[in-house]
């Protein structure tokens, strides 16, 4: 599997890069849950003077940010976003930047057939995205077995690990756009648009409380509370989340046979 083994390679400084940045970060923030939990009643009294809008927009809920899962899930909300733009810049690159640098002739006209070409560079993806998720549950569960009260891995790994399916999500929408656009100029700027205007229509449906508006939301398939309640993933969501996932990399495959047929 030459091409798999060249995008691991190509791939690998800028995974080393993201993957050390989001485990110190998430490591950082969980460092800091021992000196927040002594100053549990200062903090109460400050989110209680914030607006119960401002507060649903950014998933905080009183009775749970306080212990050590809430006050992860509230972290890793942050950490989604990185993931997110890590994961459609990967999607985005994929084909995209053969076709941008119009390499894609070459890359074709090998005696490969284009679904294996796919095939190979998605799978590839698929592992980095895997292994970041495991650097940082790996990261979470070390800090729980130190500061946790209650050592719930179980809880800790549904939460952490949900961030794998998302990603999935986004590299397939960002493999089908760079496939569908001739051109795709900026890959980075790209994704951060597409996956910022995802979360900020996730603080927004958080916030009206439409269950229909929760479809239409990623963020919010995996929320972070109902895990804590549930110990279990919403399989409504995660079906859907699987779907669209299988359905965009069907389209991706779809859409690369095309434009080989059109090329000639």
């Amino acid at each position: 599997m030459p091409l798999f083994r060249s995008t691991l390679k190509t791939e690998k400084k800028a995974f080393l890069i993201w993957a050390v940045s989001l485990t110190v970060t998430l490591l950082l923030f969980l460092f800091m849950y021992p000196s927040i939990l002594k100053e549990k009643e200062a903090y109460e009294k400050i989110l209680a003077v914030y607006p119960k809008e401002i507060l649903e927009a950014f998933a905080i809920e009183l009775d749970t940010l306080l212990s050590f899962h809430g006050y992860l899930g509230y972290v890793y909300g942050y950490i989604l976003l990185a993931l997110g733009i890590y994961s459609m810049r990967l999607g985005l690159t994929a084909i995209g930047k053969e076709m941008s640098r119009n390499t894609s002739e070459f890359l074709f006209t090998k005696p490969v057939k284009r679904s294996r070409v796919l095939l190979e560079k998605s799978l590839a993806a698929f592992l980095l995205m895997f292994f970041l998720t495991l650097s940082l549950l790996l990261a979470a569960l070390f800090m729980e077995y130190l500061y946790a009260e209650k050592k719930e891995p179980g809880i800790t790994s549904l939460i952490l690990f949900s961030a794998f399916f998302l990603q999935l999500l986004f590299y397939s929408l960002g493999l089908l756009m760079g496939i569908m656009k001739r051109k795709v100029r900026f890959f980075s700027s790209s994704a951060i648009g597409v996956v910022s205007s995802f979360y900020i229509l996730s603080m927004i449906s958080q916030v009206l409380q439409k269950d229909y508006l929760r479809f239409f939301a990623p963020f919010r398939y995996f929320d972070v509370s109902e895990i804590m309640r549930s110990s279990s993933y919403d399989i409504e969501l995660l079906l859907l989340s699987l779907g669209l996932t299988s359905l965009l990399l069907l389209l991706s495959f779809a859409a690369l046979k095309r434009k080989a047929l059109s090329a000639g």
